[in-house]
């Protein structure tokens, strides 16, 4: 949560877990009310609560006592919501099979305003609605971020070796399974940039281990790093078709 002109409060989380109609539906619901009934009213109710967003109202009442300010007097004075990526985990099934579980998410900002500041406001002019607002604009496919040049050897041979680098938990090597995207050298250090299924996965060191194995015979790099990249999310779309085939045979339904 951050401050602008000493005058708002901005509280943003680019992931929360909720759909957006429900985050939109919550919003409408306390727009207006002070940053305290507010939170009761999302966790409490009446009516639908939101236990998401009041996690957030939890964190604006902690940071502006920390901050020296009373939160009775914040008020929720505005805010916006786009969809985001969905978050995608493995459910295993009976007999070997398994398929994709995904998670709907989206980004939110909430204004907090003092309650004098925000009463004597003047209302918002007709517009385009605070969600189209460019900067939180939901990524189009192609505007996914750039990735380094790969056409070098030294990376090409690292990415070969990444090929025999199998996910504990899926079975696939991490090359088909879309998790490296991209691998450059810098000196002798291969610079991985990777992602999970999750940014809660346990597997990093796992990987980070299995990974330093892999490269190991490679006269070409003496270590690695691996900048761990969460957004854009990963999607069951990144897999390749090679690993689309293997995860068949394995028993999931992609």
């Amino acid at each position: 949560m951050s401050t602008t002109l000493a005058a708002e409060w901005h509280v943003d989380e680019p992931q929360l877990r909720v759909t957006e109609n429900d985050a939109r539906a919550a919003l409408a619901a306390v727009t207006g009310l002070d940053v305290i009934p507010a939170r009761a009213r999302l966790r409490f109710g009446p009516g639908r609560t939101c236990e998401a967003i009041a996690r957030l109202l939890d964190r604006a009442i902690v940071r502006a006592e920390s901050a020296g300010l009373d939160p009775r007097l914040l008020v929720v004075a505005d805010g916006s919501v786009h969809a985001g990526e969905d978050i995608v985990r493995v459910r295993r099934k009976a007999h070997g099979v398994a398929d994709w579980i995904h998670s709907p998410t989206c980004r939110i900002r909430i204004v907090l305003r003092p309650a004098g500041l925000h009463a004597s406001s003047p209302p918002a002019e007709a517009g385009p609605p605070a969600e189209a607002v460019p900067a939180a604009a939901d990524p189009a496919p192609s505007a996914r971020p750039a990735v380094p040049s790969e056409s070098c050897g030294e990376a090409a041979a690292v990415r070969d070796a990444l090929a025999e680098v199998i996910d504990p938990d899926l079975g696939v090597n991490i090359v088909d399974l879309g998790f490296v995207r991209a691998v450059t050298v810098e000196g002798r250090t291969a610079v991985l940039t990777m992602t999970l299924t999750s940014a809660a996965c346990p597997l990093t060191g796992v990987l980070e281990d299995q990974i330093r194995t892999g490269l190991a015979p490679l006269g070409c790099v003496d270590g690695f790093r691996v900048d761990w990249q969460w957004i854009p999310a990963w999607r069951p779309a990144d897999i390749t078709d090679s690993g689309r085939e293997q995860l068949r045979a394995i028993g999931f339904t992609v």
